[in-house]
């Protein structure tokens, strides 16, 4: 089966929050808000699920056995587009410029990886995952929780050099679901079956069941743990 698409659903476990910042200040208000969309509804963004990703995918790639017939796919693309491409630029530019692109390919043959999923630096229009925010699936309830949190500073003017300064977050808060997709972009390239790709990527997304990986920022303060399924159905999870 040809996977064009992977549609998923994320569940928070615990209270989530990602970047943003409050529009006006208010003395004893809301110091930190989570990122939100023009509705005021609250998303996560494909930067955050993908950066998340990737690097569970560079921490764990070694445990999965397709990552290495994704990188072994990556070098003969690669190398082909290589032979492809370097004669013609020989023809049209200087030297110097055969050299630079001949390197630029040499280097990326060398550091050929499963992480090339998510780009490849210096190269345009390559086989690749593309990723869609993840919108909020019910939008009648209300998602957010107000929460506080303490940070400890030391300041040595004071007796005991400690001081807390609590924070007030608005977060998205345990039990709100959201939906998004994975593109595969012209992955059918690589010379090797689109399912293994989907399941070397159905095992690293499965690593965010675990509770150690998590999505968006003060992981290790209790924030963002999520449960995530996926789904090759053509209507996912809407």
């Amino acid at each position: 089966m040809t996977v064009n698409t992977l549609y998923l659903k994320v569940t928070t476990f615990s209270n989530l929050f990602i970047g943003g910042s409050p529009k006006t200040f208010e003395i004893g208000g809301i110091d930190l808000f989570t990122v939100t969309d023009h509705e005021g509804n609250p998303y996560i963004p494909a930067s955050s699920f993908k950066g998340s990703l990737r690097r569970i995918v560079r921490e764990m790639y070694q445990s999965f056995e397709e990552a290495e017939l994704i990188t072994q796919a990556y070098k003969a693309y690669l190398l082909a587009k290589k032979q492809e491409n370097l004669p013609l630029i020989k023809e049209m530019k200087e030297k110097d410029e055969f050299d630079r692109v001949e390197k630029r390919y040499e280097e990326a043959i060398h550091k050929s990886s499963a992480e090339y999923l998510f780009g490849i630096e210096g190269f345009n229009h390559t086989p690749k995952l593309i990723f869609n925010d993840f919108r909020l699936l019910e939008t009648n309830v209300d998602p957010f929780s107000i929460d506080s949190k303490n940070s400890i500073e030391v300041v040595a003017k004071k007796k005991d050099n400690l001081v807390a300064n609590p924070r007030i977050y608005k977060t998205v808060r345990p039990g709100v679901e959201f939906s998004g997709e994975i593109h595969f972009y012209m992955v059918n390239q690589l010379q090797l079956p689109t399912d293994i790709v989907a399941k070397f990527i159905k095992k690293t997304i499965d690593q965010f069941n675990t509770g150690v990986y998590r999505l968006g920022n003060s992981g290790s303060r209790g924030y963002g743990r999520v449960q995530v399924e996926v789904s090759q159905e053509g209507n996912g999870f809407e």
